[in-house]
């Protein structure tokens, strides 16, 4: 298979991924932006950004993608929804294989955000596949619906909200301590159509017979039985470097001092994890790049 070469691949295309494509097509570099799912990244479940300057009000995070995705568009940004294996660093390129073809790139920016934590195989039981998500985005069409949300952070309460609109919500937290932002907390314990409890661990999940599923769950010390139709685990989230072979994680360090290699957005920033921060990291890492490049060339 012939190799296709871009000086820049960008493995990602979430708010971080698409800001460093628009500023390295501005400066006139072929940038290429290597999507596994949709563009927009965890924007998707943001019930309302209100952070983001310029939105008087907020704006939800699918509206934030769809105007994304126009200035990309505007701009001649390539986007592929190709899932992207970053193979290795050989002969001074990085080597990326994806499900349709093989590519190379002088420099490689990884804007592949988090993943997240996963509910142990012992406590989902069989036949829950379509019931428990990690995600809110698959739920947004629902209507009618009980769902069961574990987790006392802001994806938790900004989950609820946004399902509380047209369906009945619960919010599971394990200790006692709340972690969301304070504007987040006192909408969801306002609403009529949200409950909230505390010191709550789950057990189990099964299958109901007449559909949905019951949680088995500890409540403040007392075991008890919970049904819905839906449960989300919003445990928390961890850097997402599947996508890179044991050898480039052994070498990240040197291969970003080198600027060969640039880690931006949600992927490094830990509690930082904002669209405006996101963007940002995008927007310094393609001046970067271009000065990289620039300097190349004399």
């Amino acid at each position: 298979m012939d190799q296709e070469h871009y000086p820049v691949v960008i493995i990602g295309a979430g708010p971080a991924g698409l800001a460093a494509a628009m500023q390295l097509t501005r400066q006139g570099h072929q940038a290429l932006v290597l999507e596994r799912d949709r563009v927009g990244g965890l924007l998707w479940n943001a019930n309302l950004v209100e952070n983001y300057p310029g939105f008087i009000g907020g704006i939800s995070g699918p509206a934030l993608v769809g105007l994304f995705q126009d200035q990309a568009q505007a701009l001649g940004v390539r986007i592929a929804i190709e899932e992207a294996r970053l193979e290795g660093f050989e002969g001074d390129y990085f080597r990326i294989g994806t499900n349709k073809r093989e590519l190379t790139s002088r420099i490689l920016v990884a804007a592949t955000g988090t993943k997240a934590r996963r509910l142990a195989d012992r406590v989902v039981g069989p036949g829950l596949e379509d019931r428990v998500f990690s995600e809110v985005y698959p739920l947004l069409g629902t209507a009618g619906k009980r769902v069961i949300i574990l987790g006392g952070g802001d994806a938790a309460f900004d989950y609820g909200l946004n399902l509380a609109r047209k369906n009945q919500v619960v919010i599971l937290n394990r200790g006692e301590e709340i972690k969301a932002l304070g504007l987040l907390v006192d909408r969801a314990l306002a609403h009529p159509q949200i409950s909230y409890h505390s010191q709550t661990a789950l057990e189990s999940l099964h299958e109901h017979p007449k559909g949905g599923l019951k949680a088995d769950i500890s409540l403040a010390g007392e075991n008890t039985q919970l049904e819905g139709d839906y449960l989300i685990a919003a445990i928390g989230r961890e850097p997402e470097l599947s996508f890179a072979a044991p050898s480039i994680i052994n070498e990240i360090e040197n291969l970003r001092q080198e600027h060969r290699l640039y880690l931006i957005g949600d992927l490094k920033n830990g509690l930082y994890r904002q669209t405006a921060i996101a963007v940002g990291d995008g927007l310094r890492a393609a001046m970067e790049i271009d000065q990289y490049l620039s300097k190349e060339k004399i």
